[in-house]
């Protein structure tokens, strides 16, 4: 009874169209049948009959309530009589004429779109064939056999196999389709739990912060500046909450309509940094559980693909986590590691582990095991999510002792992940404001190569458009003496106030007045000749990767900013001081213990400088520096800084001779580091 009522429930929005056609339908065929083109044998009253019963279906809102309840039986028992007893009951009263097998053939593929349980149809079929059989013949079965047109049932058994079996699929497809997009719902609101707690909190944070009660008078409103700045901490913290909330749900559902993972917001990114942040954001079920939390971050890398979803697969691997293996002494590690060819982070906790035969199923879409209210997507969506980026996630596990998953990644500078930026840059647009004709022809044949859509204005042409006509990824605004002088450039910021693209200024050093001010928009300073000699290259950085925004240069800016800088030392203490000075100059740090991680780092990630202890553990930096030197690889020629304690000449000489550019004595100043480092970018 229950799959009856469905059916009904699926044909309701057509039922009263049906009702008014099978109603109208039987009688005007009856004319056509017997007058226009006559047939053998017609029937009016079983035609009257059939309509009366479709007429109660297009009537059914009027019918009692007290009998409504019974509306999908009758829908039920109508169907079949009035579809294939009808017309197969015409067609062997009329000796199997063409017009009736014909007509017979339709009523199938009708009962077919009206009931789409495919065993009801095939029942209802048989049910009501078998009786217009035993009405025309009887229960003769030798005359049955001797009056069937056998050729004609092959035909008929393969319009209801086939039939049922395409409706089958693309219904069974539909129904996926809505219950995945049910169940993303309620993972997306189980998802919003955490920006939404976080907003909860800032408010509170902030509600706490404002005076309590109104000025006297017109005395005003008095703020604790410490507060004040507590509270811009605050408004920041809601903002960046609500971003990554919105994020989410727009990447969800953006998967959802398109049926896989979109790669839209893929940029480069630290994964230290993406962990931390998904360690500082999480909820933990308790504080008991946060303290079990095992970390080691040390070997950090770079890795193409969305922040925000990584953030989602660490939500449900950790909530899994603590969903199965609450016990005592329990330990949930996250390790980060770079090996030759990929790299990976590992999560690891000591609770109940799985069985062989469950982790088989893991990745299988909404397969759920001893989760109460679970909807079986979290681990495969993580898995779609790992593919989405070019890696792979897999699992370790043995019952009652342990399970480890470990999400792999392709190096950032790897075959794969240069195919799915180039699959991505052929869906960017960039504009370029400007009258350069060498810029032009720069970026028009680096658009013929990368695919992406290149438009040109002139700074007229782009001072004469709307505000929302600006929509483009990256804008190239070309900026020239005059432009500023005639105050141009505050006129088109006006214009670009409101786009969302990356707002790029292209300057000479010597454009003193645009070096020195602040402007009203924030932009990504690049040097002319840069993206001249290095087109692709630059783009490329804009594109995916997470330069910081300013609103004035400075010196710093001018030389560092998007450049990776690669600090090798023993002492981490050091590492992390020099990494801190140099990320405030806009550098891109990577930290290594020894020249072995150089040697290993240098493969994954293009650099544009290194500072290397001499003395360290494993391999020295003199070593390192004859290895990176003899190397068959573009990273042969980066630029080497060394600094040692040793300032004898002999020292100086062997520098020199592994092929290191430049070096500082221990201890050195910032300032003069800087020196260093500006001088061989």
């Amino acid at each position: 009874m229950d799959s009856v009522r469905k059916v009904y429930q699926y044909a309701e929005p057509n039922l009263t169209v049906m009702g008014w056609m099978g109603f109208l339908g039987f009688p005007m065929y009856y004319y056509v049948w017997a007058q226009l083109f006559p047939q053998n044998y017609e029937s009016l009253p079983l035609r009257l009959f059939c309509s009366l019963l479709f007429l109660v279906i297009a009537l059914r809102h009027y019918v009692p309530v007290y009998l409504q309840r019974y509306l999908p039986a009758y829908f039920a028992i109508c169907v079949p009589i009035c579809l294939p007893f009808f017309f197969s009951y015409m067609m062997f009263k009329n000796d199997w004429s063409t017009v009736w097998v014909m007509s017979f053939m339709a009523a199938i593929l009708i009962h077919i779109l009206i009931v789409y349980r495919t065993f009801l149809v095939m029942l209802q079929t048989i049910i009501a064939v078998t009786c217009s059989l035993l009405v025309v013949y009887g229960a003769n079965l030798s005359l049955i056999l001797g009056s069937v047109v056998w050729a004609y049932v092959p035909i008929f058994l393969f319009t209801y196999v086939f039939g049922n079996l395409f409706y089958l699929r693309n219904q069974t497809e539909y129904e996926s389709r809505v219950s995945l997009a049910k169940s993303f719902g309620a993972g997306i609101a189980h998802e919003m739990r955490n920006p939404l707690s976080a907003v909860k909190a800032t408010l509170d944070v902030l509600e706490s912060l404002l005076p309590k009660s109104k000025g006297q008078g017109d005395e005003p409103l008095v703020f604790d500046p410490q507060a004040l700045s507590l509270a811009h901490e605050v408004l920041q913290d809601a903002n960046e909450a609500i971003r990554s909330g919105t994020e989410t749900i727009d990447l969800l559902l953006t998967s959802i309509d398109q049926n896989r993972i979109t790669n839209a917001t893929y940029r480069k990114h630290s994964m230290r940094e993406v962990v931390e942040q998904t360690l500082a954001s999480f909820s933990y079920p308790s504080k008991v559980t946060k303290e079990s939390m095992r970390i080691n971050l040390e070997q950090d890398f770079f890795f193409f693909g969305s922040d925000t979803l990584l953030k989602y697969t660490l939500y449900n691997l950790l909530k899994n986590a603590f969903y199965y293996g609450l016990r005592d002494n329990f330990v949930v590690s996250i390790e980060l590691k770079r090996l030759q060819g990929h790299n990976q982070l590992i999560v690891r906790d000591n609770g109940v582990g799985m069985s062989p035969d469950v982790r088989k199923l893991i990745f299988e879409d909404f397969y759920t095991h001893g989760k109460a209210g679970g909807y079986g997507l979290g681990l495969p969506f993580c898995y779609k999510v790992m593919q989405a980026m070019g890696g792979s996630i897999r699992c370790r596990s043995e019952l009652n002792q342990f399970a480890e998953f470990t999400l792999s990644f392709p190096p950032y500078c790897s075959g794969g992940v240069s195919q799915i930026k180039l699959d991505m840059m052929k869906s960017k647009s960039i504009l370029y404001i400007g009258s350069s004709n060498i810029m032009m022809r720069t970026i028009e044949d680096c658009s013929f190569y990368q695919g992406f859509k290149f438009t040109q204005l002139s700074i007229q042409k782009a001072l004469a458009r709307e505000e929302f006509e600006f929509e483009f990824e990256v804008l190239l605004v070309d900026i020239d003496e005059q432009m500023l002088a005639q105050s141009v450039l505050e006129a088109l910021e006006k214009k670009l106030s409101f786009t969302e693209g990356r707002i790029v200024y292209l300057y000479n050093k010597s454009a003193v007045p645009f070096y020195e001010r602040e402007r009203s928009v924030e932009f990504y300073p690049v040097e002319k000749r840069q993206l001249l000699s290095q087109c692709g290259k630059t783009l490329d950085e804009l594109c995916f990767e997470s330069p910081k925004a300013s609103r004035k240069l400075d010196n710093h800016e001018t030389s560092f900013q998007g450049k990776t800088l690669l600090i090798a030392d023993d002492n981490q203490s050091f590492r992390a001081y020099t990494a801190i000075l140099m990320q405030q100059y806009g550098f891109n740090v990577l930290q290594a213990q020894d020249g072995q991680e150089v040697l290993s780092l240098l493969t994954q990630v293009p650099v544009n400088l290194i500072v290397m202890d001499i003395e360290m553990p494993t391999m020295d930096g003199i070593v390192a520096a004859r290895a990176i030197r003899a190397a068959p690889h573009p990273f042969s020629q980066t630029p080497i800084i060394a600094y040692s304690g040793d300032s004898s000449h002999s020292m100086a000489e062997r520098i020199k001779a592994a092929g290191i550019n430049d070096f500082l004595v221990k201890p050195a100043n910032s300032d003069s580091l800087l020196k260093k480092v500006a001088k061989w970018l």
